[in-house]
């Protein structure tokens, strides 16, 4: 093992197996500690975020302080229930015995958290990853620097003992974090390093979750409503500026339907102020980006100002399918309308498309939404509205095939960072019916007789 990341992995390796998160006791004892810690830090986190990424109080507040709150909250109060033994019957020719499923820990969970929403997407995987019994090694996203220092302050008022490491720096530490070996590694990121996370891990034989992203489209039927469409698609798109996985990257409309559709949009955008009160991009080079992928088809809704990061959202009322906008995920506030002639065509288009991590539907017939939702495999599905399915707590949030694997959130997250572990206890009795000792001509007679 060499340097802080080697130094990490070895102190969360003797605290797992020391004991510190065995016990359910000390599991709820871990998470009270983190919520007390996020609870009293909660100014400072605001302040982190708007430092990094000018976020917005509101979005700040809900998304990366209250959410986590809550999933911190939940996770504590029904942990127990979710741990509880599962016991199973027994074939009568073991008898006397019992069997049942434990819900065992895998160890030592690597973390490589992303920058978009630095604390909330960092602290998340850390709580499945305690409840379920874990130590935590977490490499926050050196991309948000104000962030990644209060989350290290943050770790270590929370967990004295060791339970959480945190390793900061670039992508040279984040390197050398996969050159170790860990029990389990859990990414949240691009697709292109998702994969290679996903080969590093293979090589050693670790398990993975990966919650990546995509060009998540967002499907509209004829006849809708196209002022309360355009809200609630706008409202979805326009969230951290755009910067979210299962963001609505991109809207499928009919071509008959798409000029109303684009005037509701505009009609939205002139009266709601997002260009006063949306949150930067992460740096002056993805804003760049974003710009070049809009390109001068875009009617753009305020004003730009690239080297502080901030571009105005803009609408490309008449996106092509080969445009440089639909070639990658946008992760920033441009939508793009794409136009489609009728349900063949519609289909096609779904059929020709990777996996999303979500996948939108506006419609009025539930017959359109089920033929849609089966063209398409996604992570998740939202009828009639977006973004809200991933603020369910009860739902599990996670990717199919390019948008990643794996599932977290409450319950979920605690059953994907443990593993069902299958015990038979069997009893020391003088006659053991069960005992398969030579010669068999008798006991095969007798199992061919009754076990059929």
């Amino acid at each position: 093992m060499n340097g802080k990341a080697g130094q990490a992995v070895k102190m969360a390796r003797q605290c797992f197996l020391g004991g510190g998160t065995r016990s359910l006791p000390q599991r709820r004892r871990l998470l009270r500690q983190l919520e007390e810690v996020v609870i009293r830090r909660r100014d400072d986190l605001l302040a982190a975020l708007a430092e990094d990424l000018g976020k917005p109080g509101l979005e700040a507040y809900l998304s990366e302080y209250h959410f986590l709150l809550q999933e911190i909250r939940l996770v504590r109060r029904k942990l127990g229930r979710w741990l509880k033994r599962r016991r199973v019957v027994s074939p009568p020719y073991f008898w006397p015995c019992r069997s049942w499923i434990d819900r065992e820990p895998y160890g030592v969970v690597l973390v490589i958290a992303p920058w978009n929403y630095p604390v909330q997407l960092s602290l998340s995987p850390v709580v499945a990853a305690l409840a379920a019994g874990n130590t935590v090694v977490l490499k926050p996203s050196e991309l948000a620097p104000a962030a990644e220092r209060l989350i290290a302050e943050m770790v270590v008022e929370a967990f004295p003992g060791g339970e959480v490491a945190v390793v900061s720096g670039g992508v040279e530490d984040a390197q050398a974090l996969l050159d170790e070996k860990f029990d389990f590694i859990f990414f949240t990121g691009s697709t292109r390093v998702g994969r290679e996370v996903a080969r590093r891990a293979a090589e050693q034989l670790t398990p993975v979750l990966l919650e990546l992203g995509g060009k998540c489209p967002c499907v509209l039927d004829r006849g809708m409503d196209w002022r309360v469409v355009a809200r609630r698609v706008l409202a979805g798109k326009f969230f951290n500026a755009g910067q979210t996985c299962f963001a609505p990257d991109f809207v499928l409309v009919p071509s008959v339907e798409r000029e109303s559709f684009v005037e509701a949009c505009c009609q939205v955008m002139e009266e709601v102020p997002w260009a006063d009160e949306m949150a930067r991009m992460i740096s002056p080079k993805h804003a760049e980006r974003c710009l070049d992928l809009a390109g001068d088809k875009a009617l753009v809704f305020g004003k730009d100002e690239p080297t502080k990061g901030r571009i105005a959202p803009r609408l490309i009322p008449e996106a092509a399918w080969d445009d440089e906008v639909m070639m990658e995920e946008v992760f920033g506030p441009i939508l793009p309308v794409v136009s489609y002639e009728d349900g063949d065509d519609l289909h096609e288009r779904l059929g020709s498309l990777e996996n999303p991590l979500a996948l939108y539907c506006f419609s009025k017939n539930p017959a359109f939404v089920d033929r849609v939702s089966r063209r398409l495999a996604s992570g998740s599905v939202c009828v009639n509205d977006t973004m809200k399915q991933s603020a369910q707590l009860k739902l599990p949030l996670g990717g199919v095939g390019a948008s990643g694997f794996g599932r977290y959130r409450g319950r979920f997250g605690v059953e994907s960072l443990s593993y069902p572990r299958a015990i038979m206890r069997r009893y020391l009795t003088r006659k053991d019916f069960g005992e398969m000792l030579p010669p068999y001509c008798n006991i095969y007679r007798w199992v061919r007789k009754f076990l059929r």
